[in-house]
Formats: structure tokens, sequence, C-alpha cells
């Protein structure tokens, strides 16, 4: 069974979280020995990185130059469609799909809003008659259209599917709403870590630390307003309440122009820069999580979040807002705390509610390890998938 794989983030270095289940999914022993792929990946420094433990698994890799990158090029075809009056936008990397004989091809799509771009893919595999599925890892609660037209083109996209892999439910709903219509081909998968992950959280989780008194929050992920919405703790934090209490917060995987900014709200919120650290990627994610008591994300818009899986394994209890997979992966008030809604009094009271349940951080620690290896472990969430790729190509 040959599967032709599209990586289509953009924009460089193309590579991002989005990225982790295909790429999982492909390395998994089950998986490549009942299926061939080809992955195809726009080229940077860091795709060719990742790409280099592919081929053990059997994945055939080919790299094509992104729009993005190669502007000469973008603006030949763009020419092109115009002189021959198009309506679909030619994005000449999905070719291969014509080229060669698949069984199925796989569209992986970070946002909702970038569904519309792969009009011309679509277009390739109904003239090809090979099936397709979109896997969606991000969208925004209040995604809509600006157009009949927009809204119609992506309708089709996603109803023509053979399936609709969505890792998040109020993702699924937010694409369903903004076209006014069911997706009777949904499936629902998930984010998941891989069991050795599993095993290193609990050990991390049942390792003893030095007690300290000092209450230790953290936000873990890339800097991003418009999603992370990380300056939502900042000014929580601000409120009077804070002020003579023992906390420390820590930003981590934040630099550069996220670690200025940052630090400019903790001046302009009046915040003890004490009590704030900002600490860049790290390579040693779950030793970082160890080092602190509870995961904050504010976010508004997600998709299912891999930090709070992986904190959830190292049995840190989260705060998080009712928003993408969030909803999923918190209990409230068991495996951590869900706020009423994205709006910062909203955060700020359950922030609150956080702190005056600091006797229970260590047992809903424990809940948030065991629900995520329940629920979030790829032996588990990649043994389904395979099952419905096989069901789809019998």
């Amino acid at each position: 069974m040959k599967i032709l794989l599209f990586s289509t983030l953009n924009p460089s270095p193309f590579w991002a979280g989005s990225e982790n289940l295909w790429y999982d999914f492909v390395k998994d022993q089950r998986v490549n020995s009942a299926l061939q792929f080809k992955v195809m990946l726009a080229d940077s420094p860091v795709t060719r990185k990742k790409a280099e433990l592919l081929p053990v698994t059997g994945a055939i890799v080919s790299f094509y130059k992104h729009f993005n990158v190669d502007f000469t090029r973008r603006n030949l075809f763009r020419a092109g469609d115009k002189i021959r009056k198009r309506s679909i936008r030619t994005l000449p990397w999905y070719n291969e799909i014509t080229k060669n004989k698949y069984d199925l091809v796989w569209l992986n799509v970070a946002a909702l809003a970038d569904l519309y771009e792969l009009a011309y893919a679509v277009q390739l595999c109904k003239k090809s008659n090979t099936s397709y599925w979109i896997i969606l890892q991000h969208g925004y609660e209040d995604f809509f259209f600006s157009s009949q037209q927009e809204m119609d083109t992506v309708s089709e996209i996603a109803l023509s599917a053979k399936r609709f892999i969505f890792i998040a439910d109020r993702n699924r709903q937010s694409l369903e709403r903004a076209i006014g219509q069911r997706l009777h081909n949904a499936y629902r998968s998930v984010n998941a870590i891989t069991a050795s992950k599993i095993e290193e959280g609990a050990r991390l989780c049942n390792t003893p630390r030095e007690s300290h008194s000092i209450a230790k929050f953290f936000n873990l992920g890339r800097f991003s307003p418009r999603d992370k919405a990380q300056h939502l703790l900042l000014e929580s934090f601000a409120g009077s309440r804070w002020k003579e209490r023992d906390w420390e917060l820590n930003f981590i995987g934040v630099s550069g122009f996220g670690k200025a900014y940052l630090e400019k709200l903790v001046n302009y919120y009046c915040l003890d820069p004490g009590k704030i650290k900002i600490t860049a990627h790290t390579g040693h994610v779950f030793e970082e999580i160890a080092g602190n008591d509870v995961l904050l994300m504010p976010s508004v818009s997600e998709g299912t979040p891999f930090a709070m899986v992986e904190a959830m394994a190292c049995g840190k209890p989260a705060l998080g807002t009712p928003v993408g997979g969030i909803p999923e992966l918190i209990k409230d008030r068991e495996t951590g705390w869900l706020a009423r809604s994205t709006d910062v009094a909203d955060i700020s009271d359950k922030l609150e509610q956080v702190w005056n349940d600091r006797k229970q951080w260590t047992e809903m620690g424990q809940k948030a390890r065991r629900f995520v290896a329940e629920h979030y472990n790829q032996e588990k969430s990649f043994a389904a998938l395979l099952q419905v790729v096989q069901e789809d190509l019998s």
C-alpha cells in the first residue's frame, strides 16, 4: 500500500509541533511494515535534519522549493495562472500526485485557514482518481470564511476527502460551523506520545523532589500572543492578591523577540522581574517540566497541545482554556483546571482556584499522568489509526 504524504506547513523552516503526528506514525514499526510512504517536504535545514531518520523506516523522502522561499518561481506560476485564467492556484509540488500511482494521498494541514490552499492538490487527486486524507492540527474557535467562493471551495475539499482526521473535536465543530454542514467523513485521533516518554514521565513523577515553599508555575511552548496568549498570564499575575505570595512563573521555549516582549510586559504590569523566568528552547523538556509544579496554558486557539500532554505525563496538573483539545485533556479539578472562557477575568479566577488547591496538586498530577498514559499513548492511537488506513485501502 503506497501513500504519498505532503507536509503543507509554512513558512520556513516548515517544521513545528503540527508535524509530530505523521512523523512519529511513519517511523512506527507496525506502520512502516504495513505501509510504504513517500514523504514530500518543503526544503529547509530543519526538514533535511528531520528527514534523516525516515529512510531507515523504508520511507522515500523528496524535497521541494516552497514559494515562500522561491519568489521568482512563485511569480512565474502566478503569471501563468493569470494568463490561463485559472481559478485554482497552481502549486507545482503537488504534481507528484499524477506522476506515479498511489493508493492514498495524505495531506497534513497545520491550520483551518490553510485548507483553501489544498484546492490544486484535490483537483489532481480527482483527476487521477486517488483518494485523499486530510489531517488537521489546529483551529480557531471563531473561524469563518469571507466569501461564498472560499466557503464553497473549502466545503468541497473537506467533504470529498476519504477521511478528515481531527485531533481535537472542537476543531471539527469550528469547521462544520464555518461550512454549515456535518462532516460524515470525520475521524478523531489524538496527538499522543511514545511509550518510552510515558515511562520517563512516570519515573520523573515518582522521583523524590527537594521540597520548596515557592509555587512554581510554567508555560511551555512557542511564543504567540495570537494563539498561545502568554500575555494573559502576566495580566492575571498582576492582580493585587499575588503581590504578597511566594511564586514564580517560568516561560519555557521562548527566545528572541518573544523574550524581549515578555520582559517589556513584566515592566508594563509592574511585576517583580525576579519572579519571572524566560528560558529558550531546550532539548531536555521533561527535565524542565519536572522542576515545576503546574502548567499554565491560556491559549485562545489550539489543536491538542503536545506541551500539555507532556506536562501531564510528568505528573503536572494544568490550567487551560476551553479551546481545541484542551477540554478533552482537562477534567476540571481532577486532572487540572479549566477556565470558563479565554477572557482574562475567567483565567484569573481559575488561577486563584489553582492557588487554593495547592494541597491537591500532587494528587491531581498523578491523575493527569494516568489519564495521558491511558488515552494519549501512541501504542493505542497509532494502532487505531493504522486500522483505519487499512480499512480505507482494502
